[in-house]
């Protein structure tokens, strides 16, 4: 696997993961109120981070240099 071809699916599986996320969540969420929205959204972003850090401590020695 390539440089590209790592960063491709590195972002295939963070949207897949924030997506997930996001879709299971959505339905619960009260929009009105701040708190909730926020802790929603963070919710959301620290799952995309989680999964690019997993994606990125495994991955150096699979890139061809």
């Amino acid at each position: 696997m390539n440089q590209k071809q790592s960063r491709a699916r590195l972002s295939l599986y963070i949207l897949i993961a924030m997506g997930t996320s996001a879709s299971a969540g959505l339905t619960t969420v009260d929009f009105s109120d701040w708190r909730e929205t926020t802790s929603f959204m963070l919710s959301v972003a620290m799952t995309g981070l989680i999964t690019a850090r997993s994606y990125i401590d495994q991955t150096p020695s699979r890139i061809e240099q």
